[in-house]
Parts: C-alpha cells; structure tokens; sequence
C-alpha cells in the first residue's frame, strides 16, 4: 500500500497531490467498508444455514425419541446437549405472532418456568417461528409440577404455555412432551384465556371426559336438561349446584365458598332440583354424571350447552373467528 502512495506522488504534481490522496483515501475506506459488509453477509448467511441445519438435526433426533425409534444414546445426548437419563418435565410455548428472542420471548419464558421448576438443565427446541418445544431435567428428583408451585408463574399475555407431568428417562421425556401436545386442544374450546401454564395434572379429568368434544357437549346437554340454559339466573344455580355437590351437600360450607346466603344457597338448590325433577340428596349413580356435565361447563364454559354436529368447531371458537 505504501508503495501504491509513493507511486502517486512521483506520477502526480505537487498541486493535485493533496486532493487525489483523498480521493484515494475515501475510495479506499469505500471499498473497504463495502468489503467488510459483504464478508459479514456472508459469514451471517452460513451460520444461518449452519444453525439451521443444526437444529433440523436435534428436531429429527427428537422426533425419533418421540416415536419409539431405537437411538444411540451416548451419541444422542451428546448432539443434544442434554441428558435424557435425568428426570424432566416437558413445555411447550406457542404464540400467534413471531416474537424475537430475549425478554418475553419463547426461549426466555421457557427458561424461565423451568427455573421455577427446579430444573437445573434444559432442552428448547424451536419449531418454526411461533412455536417451543422445552424440556427441563433434575438429576437429584424430579421437577416440581407447575400446578404444585406456590410463587406466581410469569407467563406473557402473548404466549400460551402448556405443561406434561413430570417423568423419569428416556420414557418421560416422551410422556410429559405428549401430555403437554394433549392440552393443547383446549385453548380453542375454552372461551376464556387462563393465564399461567395450563398443566396436563391439573386438566387431566377435563382432557378425559372432553376427549371426544361432540359427545361430551350431547352429554352435558343431555344431563343437565333445563339447567342447560344459557342464561344468567340458569349459570348462577349451575355454579352453586357444582359447589354444593363439591362440598358433600353442605349449605353452610357452600354458602361460605360462593359468598351469598344460606337462605340463597337453598332457594337455588330447591330451584334446581325443581328443574331436574330430582333431589340433590338422592342422586345414587347421577351424583357422578351430574358433577361431570357441570365441571366440563365451569372449565369450558358455555359453549358446551348448545348440541352441534360431528366434527363442527365449539361454540366458543365460532364466536372467537366471526
């Protein structure tokens, strides 16, 4: 480069000297910088592609766990980072828009409730830019459920986050990951949003009695008859029959729960056993079926009173996409 200077000022006159070497300058810098830009271009696009490729790699890995293919494992832990000999708990965070990693994001939130957990490893899987496979160990015990933790859990408005059991090995990672996958569904049926992590324990009798929605929805029209009415007056007494029956028929103790009279607890009580044609003392085998009918309601709400066809979307997610 010094040689390229020299040669210059021999071939240039002294005036045009000063201007031409800045001209160079400039130009030189120009190219420089442009060069610069290229090559960090191109290095960004590689490892792009390589991390890419890398985490196509981990999912297929992944994946094949997930559906009982045989696996080295000594090879599998080391391409995952992550020992699947540990006990774990599985997540999985979804979002409806892509949402940039760091705080609030994906990848943020999941550390971070595996953290409350107990966990003191973690796998997170990105699958495609609104969705997060995560999975968290502990070699000592296993995981605190996330229903069982005592401290608020921070979950941002904008991710829904859900939960398996936690489980030891290679066979509960699979099984906590597909009970998570399994509370998915209720998202689009429930007409109203929980915050927090919504955990397979906690929904487990839900996801059993709901499995098959167009025979539960006959099931719980079928068994509440006129208490099926989606109205005010009709909620209230379905509300204090699920209480009363939760509290071993007790007025006192439902009166207590719902914060109303004994004298209110009793004329909905009498109101509804007027409805039903029966009393709430003598149910026998109803007692089961009539509790299961006004739980789906209180945990999916109203849309599961009104009859509809085979394969037709809840009520909830019809008014949710008009």
């Amino acid at each position: 480069m010094q040689e390229f200077f020299d040669s210059c000022t021999i071939a240039l006159p002294m005036a045009e000297r000063p201007e031409a070497m800045r001209r160079l300058s400039a130009d030189l810098f120009d190219g420089m910088e442009q060069l610069s830009l290229f090559i960090g271009k191109e290095f960004a696009e590689c490892r792009a592609r390589w991390l890419a490729g890398f985490a196509r790699g981990r999912i297929t890995l992944v994946n094949a766990i997930l559906e009982g293919r045989p696996v080295d494992l000594a090879s599998t832990v080391q391409r995952l980072g992550y020992d699947l000999t540990l006990h774990h708990i599985a997540l999985i965070l979804t979002c409806e828009e892509p949402v940039p990693d760091g705080v609030g994001g994906l990848k943020d939130t999941a550390r971070n409730l595996l953290e409350a957990a107990g966990c003191s490893s973690t796998l997170l899987l990105p699958v495609g830019t609104t969705r997060l496979w995560a999975w968290g160990g502990r070699s000592t015990a296993r995981p605190t459920a996330f229903r069982h933790i005592e401290k608020p859990l921070s979950v941002p408005a904008h991710i829904q986050a859900f939960s398996g059991l936690p489980g030891d090995g290679i066979t509960g990672f699979s099984q906590s990951h597909f009970q998570a996958r399994a509370c998915e569904p209720l998202e689009t049926v429930a007409e109203t949003r929980p915050a927090g992590v919504r955990d397979y324990g906690a929904l487990e009798l839900l996801l059993l009695l709901g499995n098959e929605m167009p025979a539960a929805t006959d099931f719980v029209v079928r068994e509440l008859g006129p208490l099926a009415a989606d109205d005010k007056s009709t909620a209230a007494l379905r509300e204090t029959v699920l209480c009363y029956l939760e509290q071993e028929r007790s007025v006192a103790a439902t009166a207590e729960r719902l914060y109303v009279a004994k004298n209110t607890v009793l004329y909905r009580v009498r109101k509804a056993e007027h409805l039903l044609g029966k009393s709430l003392r003598e149910l026998g085998e109803d007692r089961l079926r009539l509790h299961s009918a006004l739980y789906l309601v209180h945990k999916l709400g109203t849309g599961m009173l009104a009859p509809r066809e085979k394969g037709a979307p809840p009520a909830a997610t019809r008014r949710r996409s008009a």
